[in-house]
């Protein structure tokens, strides 16, 4: 169980047909099962004292088949692997000791011996055995050995209605009632710890998709078969009608439901023979067995022999032939001699109401949790018999099967030897037939081995084809058929490989399919190797940027400052003054000392004679142009330089006398005397320097770089000077 995420959240076991007819019987050379071996191998020696356990070779259901090691198997490994397991599904030790008494219980009740006596009636072989199983059983030792050898019978016609009689068992009888115990107390155990595995793994949280493994034995011919048999290998004609239905059947029905063209394959289907052993109308075998059990209920070899006679109305059934106290079934995987002696006896599986009430008698809680129900004594009901029990299970089998998408793993035995290095081909080729691999094989060659609905089809490939798609994007604007249709052209893919039907499209060999997937991936492959390049491009180029960036921050830390200053100065008049696009989209750096006074030129040399500078401090010096005004005539500009210490602001002039070129200071105004600076909200670069009263006036000033000597005298003054923007 898996939650939305594929998570395993849980899981669940439910049983299906247990062989519990191994528990009192095997083939040669098979095992019981290996629970039976690991305990009386590996148990501790308080466990060997308390339930008087000994070797498995001293037991008769562990050693009949003369088979007591399996090569590569640690019994004794297993056992401590067990006891792990046990723990992990939490299960107490008392649950733990409680389980290996009913196995201790089996194992006892398998050398249960029968004698016949002068009066044909069954006796006791060895009390000292039943006495013991009393004792774990936890019930009357007397009542163990009268169950055993007796039952009770009571009478329902005649004047003596009603009356109840012991009647004696004889040896064969008693056998079938004890071996009838052995498998109840193992089949019942059984169920118990698959509930608690059950209990142990239940999903805490919600379960979105599940997975089931069916693991069943497969169809068993042996020299006797006998009711164990036909149960088993009517449970594999069900799965193999299964297989039937959902492939041969299904597929060659899907080629004319989609208009396809192909070959029609000849098949055998095996319904007529599930219908022969589980149909009521007309009776099956099973319904002939439930009818013959019911009819002569009382003596075992009477319940046959009706059966021998029912079984002549199914000998109309093709695949059945009645052959005296045998009948022979035409199964999918050859034909099989049933022996019919017991088989009613087998049918019935029931437990006698004497074996329930001794159980019913004990004082152990666990055994009576394992027999929680006791038959009605007065119900008129027929109890359901073992052939009715496995029709049910079966068809809960086949019924979780159709609502699942089965998957079949078909297993081919080598040889009957169990041999690694044994090949027999002509049972490995019988198996190939009776499993229908071969009209399988022809079915798919002849058919198509893969098919899809068009949508899904176009949205698996639709990448292959320049029609369907662009750079990866889907662009088919026609419909899903068409699209299809026009990725397998595209391809490349032979016209006879593929066929487009009612709404799938259906694709011939899995070659062709395997390449389809190959240039999907391939396609995939390349993109991924484009996006890789495309990728590694973008991060040499960003690591080129930052190398850059890194080289140019290196280099200009300087440039930090004067940065600063001239986001300073464009804060300053931004929104009030218009500003010309140079001046906008300019990010050259503020220089300040334009005509290098703080340098060794020759102008700046002069400049710094001329305006007695000393030690002052040049920030700024700049070409500038003064507005002259003179009586009758219009003011007009005339060429200055403009120096700018931390102390004051001189304007310098050049003139030329007697031939010479003379630089003086014209005017020096102390930084303190300036109160504000103002300028037009026009596209200008005239100043004016509002200083105190003073006889020269105000001076009107043309400066290029009006923003860097603004932002320099508000940092010189500290902010002191208003800036004064307004209309002219």
């Amino acid at each position: 169980m898996f939650n939305t995420h594929g998570e395993p959240v849980g899981a669940q076991i439910t049983n299906y047909l247990l062989e519990k007819g191994r528990v009192v019987g095997q083939v040669e050379n098979e095992r019981n099962f290996h629970i039976f071996y690991q305990f009386t191998k590996a148990a501790s020696d308080e466990q060997r004292e308390q339930f008087g356990l000994q070797g498995p070779e001293s037991y008769a259901y562990t050693s009949m088949s003369n088979c007591l090691d399996v090569q590569g198997m640690n019994d004794a490994e297993d056992y401590a692997d067990t006891l792990n397991a046990m723990r992990t599904i939490g299960l107490s030790e008392q649950e733990q000791n409680e389980i290996f008494r009913m196995l201790a219980v089996v194992l006892w009740l398998g050398n249960i011996h029968f004698q016949e006596m002068d009066d044909g009636n069954s006796g006791i072989a060895d009390a000292g055995v039943t006495d013991f199983i009393a004792y774990l059983l936890q019930v009357d030792s007397t009542m163990v050995q009268k169950v055993l050898t007796t039952k009770i019978v009571e009478t329902q016609r005649g004047g003596r209605r009603g009356s109840i009689y012991d009647v004696p068992l004889n040896p064969a009888q008693a056998t079938a009632v004890r071996d009838a115990l052995a498998k109840a107390i193992y089949n019942n155990l059984f169920e118990w710890i698959v509930s608690r595995i059950n209990i142990s793994m239940k999903p805490r949280s919600a379960t979105a998709q599940v997975i089931g493994i069916l693991d069943i034995f497969g169809f068993e011919i042996f020299e006797d078969n006998s009711f164990e048999q036909l149960c088993i290998n009517y449970v594999n004609e069900k799965l193999q009608q299964i297989f039937i239905e959902l492939t041969l059947k299904t597929e060659q029905e899907e080629y004319v439901r989609e208009q396809i063209k192909w070959t029609p394959i000849n098949y055998f289907n095996n319904k007529i023979v599930c219908d022969l052993i589980e149909e009521r109308k007309p009776p099956g075998i099973f319904a002939a067995l439930n009818d013959a059990c019911a009819t002569a209920h009382a003596d075992p070899a009477a319940a046959d022999n009706s059966f021998v006679q029912r079984t002549a109305m199914l000998s109309s059934n093709p695949h059945f032939e009645a052959r005296g106290a045998q009948f022979l079934v035409k199964h999918y995987a050859g034909d099989v001699m049933y022996n019919i002696s017991g088989m009613t006896d087998k049918n019935k599986d029931a437990l006698v109401k004497d074996v329930f009430d001794l159980l019913g008698s004990s004082s152990n809680q666990f055994l009576q949790t394992l027999f929680p129900d006791r038959p009605d004594p007065n119900s008129k009901k027929r109890p359901p018999t073992a052939g009715d029990r496995i029709k049910v299970s079966a068809s809960a089998l086949v019924e979780n099967l159709m609502k699942a998408q089965p998957s079949y793993i078909r297993t081919i035995k080598p040889n009957q030897n169990r041999s690694a290095t044994e090949y027999n081909s002509k049972a490995i080729l019988h198996q190939i037939k009776y499993l229908g691999l071969q009209e399988n094989i022809r079915v798919r060659r002849a058919g198509f081995a893969y098919r899809n609905t068009f949508e899904k089809m176009v949205e698996r490939f639709y990448l292959l084809s320049q029609s369907t798609s662009y750079a990866g994007e889907y662009t088919w604007q026609g419909d899903a058929r068409s699209g299809c249709e026009q990725i397998l052209k595209d391809t490349g893919i032979a016209k006879d490989e593929w066929q487009m039907g009612v709404t799938k499209a259906f694709i011939k060999n899995p070659e062709t399919l395997f390449a389809l997937e190959t240039m999907r991936d391939r396609y995939w492959h390349n993109m991924a190797a484009r996006i890789q390049r495309a990728w590694r491009n973008y991060w040499r180029y960003k690591n080129e940027c930052a190398r850059r960036i890194q080289r140019f921050w290196k280099n200009n830390k300087e440039g930090i400052e004067y940065a600063n200053i001239r986001a300073y100065g464009h804060q300053v008049l931004a929104g009030r003054k218009e500003r010309r696009r140079f001046s906008l989209l300019s990010y050259r750096r503020f220089v300040g000392d334009y005509l290098d006074v703080n340098g060794k030129s020759a102008l700046g040399a002069e400049l710094q004679n001329a305006c007695g500078l000393g030690a002052d401090q040049v920030t700024f010096s700049s070409k500038a142009q003064v507005l002259i005004s003179k009586f009758g005539r219009s003011s007009k500009p005339s060429p200055r330089f403009l120096v700018v210490t931390n102390k004051a602001v001189h304007f310098a002039i050049t003139t030329q006398n007697n031939g010479q070129i003379h630089t003086s200071l014209e005017r020096k105004i102390p930084l303190v005397t300036i109160k504000s600076i103002s300028m037009s909200n026009l596209r200008d670069d005239w100043l004016v320097l509002n200083c105190n009263a003073s006889e020269e006036g105000d001076p009107v000033f043309h400066c290029y770089f009006k923003t860097e000597l603004v932002t320099n005298l508000l940092q010189l003054t500290q902010a002191s000077i208003s800036v004064v923007i307004g209309p002219t």
